[in-house]
C-alpha cells in the first residue's frame, strides 16, 4: 500500500457517517440541537475540504486538521465510550453552534480564496537535489543551535530573527526523506541526514518535555512519505505500529517530567529526569493514573468524559473552549485589543522596545479561572481560535474577524505553495497546521500570515539555492543520485500527473 494523503472525501459516505453518528447520539440521549449542529460542523467541513482541494493545498489540509482536532475526533470518540456527547459541558449548544458557525465561515473564506489563488503553483522550483538541500539544513541547523548555545540569540539580535523564521530541522527530515526515497528508486525512506535530524528534534523534545516536538518527526516523514507515494512493506507497518503504540504510551509520561524541573533546568537535570522517567515507567504510570483518579473523584469527569483517556483527551480542544464560551457568554467581552496588539508586535523590537506581548492562552485561562493555578508557569493552556474570535466580539468575531484573519493567512499559503503533489516546501506548514490548526489563538494566526510566510519564502529560497551548495561542500561535491542514474517512473515516486512544460 502508498502513502497518500486524499483530495478529495465522498460527500455521500460523509453524510451517511454524519447522519449515523446523530442516531447513535439519540440513542445515548445527547441533545438533538447539539448533535444537528455537530451534523452540520461535520458536513460544512466536508464541503469546506473538497473545495480546498484537499490535501493538495495547505487551506484543504488546513480545514481537515481544525475539523478533526477541534471536535471531530473528540464527539465521536464520545458516541463510541457510550457517553451522552453533550456531557461533561457548561454550554454544550452554544460550543457546537459556535464551531458549526465557523465552519461556514471557514467554507465562505475557503470559497473567495480559490478564486484569488485559482491554480497556483507556487513560487519554487520542484526540481533539486533534494538530499544535498537536506544536508544544508541540517548543517545550518546544527549551527543555529551552537550560537544559541552561546547566547546570542538574545531579544533584537539576528540571531533571534532567525530562530522566529527558521525550520533547519523539520526542512532536514522532509527534504532527506524525498531525497531518499529518489535516491533509492523507492526502496528506502532514510539517509543519514533523515535519521540525524530525527534524533536531534526527537532528544531535544524529550529535554523540552514536548508532546508536540516529540511527534513532529514522525509527522515530517509521514508527509514526506506522502508526497512521494512511498510503498509500504511489512516491516514499515511493523515499526510505525510501534512507535505509535509506544508514543501513546510513552510520550504523555515525558512530557509531565516538566513538573519535576525548574524552568532554569539545565540539559543534564533535565536528561536526568528521562532517564528516571524510561527506566522506571511502572512508577510513571502509576503516578499519572493516581493523578487521573484524584481528578475523577474530585471533579466527577476526566476533562470531556467520564474517565480518563490518556493522549486521546489531546486530540480536541472542545473542553477548553467549552469554559471559555461560557465565561465570555457572560458578557465579558475583551474587545478588540488583542487583535491590534498582535499586528503592533510585528514591529522589530528595535523600533519599539515597549512593544506589546501577545495575549496568550495562559492568560486567558487565568482570566476565565479554576483552569491554571496562579503560580503555575509550566503548564501552557491552549484554546481554539474560534474560543478567543467569540472572547472579542462575540458572533461579529466569529463572522468576520475570524474569516478575514484566515483569508490573510490561506490566500497567502496557497499562493506561495502551489499544489502540495508537485512541490513539497508547504508540507512543513501541514506539519505544523497537525499542532496548531485547532490549539491557536488568534495571535498564531496572525503571525503565521506575516512572519510565518516570510520565514517560508526565506526557506523556499534557501533550499532552492544555498542549501544544496552548502550540502555539497560538507558532501565532496556534487552527486550523480541513484535516481538521475536509472529514472524511476514520475507517477510511482511523486504522483500521477504529467511533468509541467519547461
Amino acid at each position: 500500500m502508498r502513502i497518500e494523503l486524499p483530495t478529495r472525501i465522498s460527500t455521500a459516505k460523509t453524510l451517511i457517517f454524519a447522519a449515523g453518528l446523530v442516531c447513535v447520539q439519540q440513542l445515548e440521549h445527547t441533545s438533538l440541537v447539539f448533535s444537528l449542529f455537530f451534523f452540520a460542523f461535520i458536513m460544512l467541513g466536508n464541503f469546506a475540504f473538497n473545495a480546498g482541494g484537499g490535501f493538495s493545498r495547505v487551506s484543504g489540509a488546513y480545514v481537515f486538521l481544525f475539523t478533526v482536532l477541534t471536535a471531530g475526533l473528540g464527539v465521536t470518540w464520545k458516541a463510541v465510550l457510550g457517553e451522552p456527547a453533550d456531557s461533561n459541558l457548561l454550554v454544550p449548544q452554544l460550543d457546537m453552534a459556535i464551531y458549526a458557525a465557523s465552519n461556514f465561515a471557514l467554507l465562505v473564506v475557503i470559497l473567495i480564496n480559490k478564486r484569488l489563488t485559482g491554480r497556483s503553483q507556487g513560487i519554487a522550483p520542484g526540481n533539486i537535489d533534494y538530499t544535498l538541500a537536506a544536508l544544508g539544513c541540517l548543517v545550518l541547523g546544527l549551527l543555529q543551535s551552537y550560537l544559541n548555545s552561546l547566547g546570542l540569540g538574545g531579544p533584537g539580535s539576528a540571531l533571534s530573527i532567525v530562530n522566529q523564521l527558521s525550520e533547519f530541522f523539520p526542512l532536514a527530515i522532509i527534504l532527506g526523506t524525498i531525497g531518499a526515497i529518489r535516491d533509492s528508486g523507492g526502496r528506502r525512506s532514510f539517509n543519514f541526514v533523515s535519521l540525524a535530524s530525527i534524533s536531534l528534534i526527537f532528544i531535544g523534545s524529550m529535554l523540552a518535555f514536548t508532546k508536540q516536538g516529540m511527534f513532529e518527526p514522525l509527522a515530517c516523514w509521514v508527509m514526506a512519505a506522502a508526497f512521494t507515494r512511498f510503498k509500504l512493506r511489512p516491516l514499515h507497518y511493523v515499526v510505525l505500529t510501534v512507535v505509535v503504540v509506544g508514543s501513546y504510551v510513552i510520550f504523555p509520561l515525558i512530557a509531565e517530567g516538566r513538573t519535576r524541573v525548574s524552568p532554569n533546568a539545565t540539559a543534564s537535570e533535565r536528561a536526568a529526569v528521562v532517564i528516571d522517567i524510561l527506566t522506571h515507567l511502572d512508577k510513571a504510570k502509576r503516578d499519572d493514573a493516581e493523578t487521573a483518579a484524584y481528578i475523577v473523584a474530585s471533579e466527577g469527569k476526566s476533562g470531556y468524559y467520564n474517565t480518563p483517556q490518556g493522549f486521546i483527551e489531546r486530540l480536541s480542544i472542545l473542553s477548553a473552549d467549552d469554559a471559555f464560551f461560557n465565561y465570555t457568554d457572560k458578557g465579558h467581552y475583551i474587545g478588540f485589543r488583542p487583535i491590534i496588539e498582535d499586528y503592533e508586535n510585528f514591529i522589530p523590537h528595535i523600533l519599539l522596545p515597549d512593544k506589546p506581548f501577545p495575549i496568550g492562552g495562559n492568560y486567558y485561562a487565568r482570566e476565565i479561572g479554576g483552569i491554571l493555578a496562579p503560580d503555575d508557569d509550566s503548564t501552557g493552556i491552549s484554546f481554539s481560535p474560534m474560543a478567543e474570535a467569540f472572547h472579542v466580539d462575540g458572533w461579529i468575531g466569529i463572522f468576520f474577524v475570524m474569516p478575514a484573519i484566515w483569508l490573510s493567512l490561506l490566500a497567502s499559503l496557497d499562493y506561495l505553495c502551489g499544489d502540495l503533489r508537485r512541490s513539497p516546501w508547504g508540507l512543513l506548514i501541514v506539519v505544523y497546521l497537525a499542532h496548531s490548526a485547532a490549539e491557536s489563538l488568534l495571535a498564531s494566526l496572525i503571525w503565521m500570515s506575516v512572519y510565518g510566510n516570510l520565514g517560508l519564502i526565506l526557506a523556499i529560497f534557501f533550499c532552492t539555492h544555498f542549501a544544496p551548495v552548502v550540502g555539497a561542500f560538507f558532501y565532496g561535491g556534487s552527486r550523480n543520485p541513484a535516481g538521475d542514474a536509472a529514472p524511476v517512473p514520475y507517477d510511482h515516486l511523486s504522483l500521477s500527473l504529467p511533468r509541467p512544460r519547461s
